[in-house]
């Protein structure tokens, strides 16, 4: 069993169907050139890192760019798999620790995401069963695991402005140790563009 896998989680890049919420702001097609600019950048920075890398697609592998990543990048294609995002993400925790001691799961929108806190997140596990990178707005932009639990997202609102406590919660009821790391924030509002379009 290798040590380590790093997951990332992406939308196929179709206007209309990626950052639902800036698309009254920006509109559809600019929406979706934001989102896989977002995405690419994400990519590069899984590419640097020194794990293997799954790039999970929804709804599914299909879509040109991501068939486009396996010629671009080193990395595995999955399709996310369940009902919900808790269910999708708790689907690929698992299958990364059938053949890995440790996975780290992020998303595609965290611009601020960086090589040395991808670092602190697996060193966490060695001591802690989950660590959670908060998010600014209430989620989190990254969870990583060494055990999990099919109870670990139990109550939680996708979405919502509670993700990340309602997520401690049931981790809490279940009794998996976790730590949290430094709270970062991802582009899901116009704010959040213009905040990102600012930085150096």
């Amino acid at each position: 069993m290798s040590e380590q896998v790093l997951q990332v989680f992406a939308k196929a890049p179709v206007a209309g169907f990626v950052k639902t919420r800036l698309i009254g702001d920006i509109g559809a097609q600019d929406a979706c050139t934001l989102y896989l600019e977002l995405l690419q950048q994400t990519l590069q920075l899984a590419d640097k890192y020194e794990a293997r890398t799954q790039l999970y697609c929804a709804p599914d592998e299909q879509h040109n760019f991501f068939q486009s990543c396996v010629q671009r990048y080193s990395l595995e294609l999955c399709t996310q798999a369940g009902d919900d995002l808790g269910e999708r993400m708790l689907n690929a925790l698992e299958h990364g620790l059938k053949t890995h001691q440790k996975v780290v799961l992020i998303g595609s929108d965290c611009p601020v995401l960086t090589y040395s806190y991808l670092n602190e997140a697996f060193e966490a596990l060695e001591l802690a069963d989950v660590v959670l990178g908060p998010a600014e707005d209430g989620g989190f932009v990254l969870i990583g695991c060494r055990v999990t639990h099919s109870n670990m997202f139990k109550g939680v609102c996708w979405g919502g402005s509670s993700v990340l406590e309602r997520t401690m919660d049931a981790l809490n009821e279940i009794g998996l140790k976790h730590q949290l790391l430094t709270t970062l924030w991802d582009v899901d509002r116009l704010e959040d563009l213009r905040r990102w379009q600012v930085m150096p």
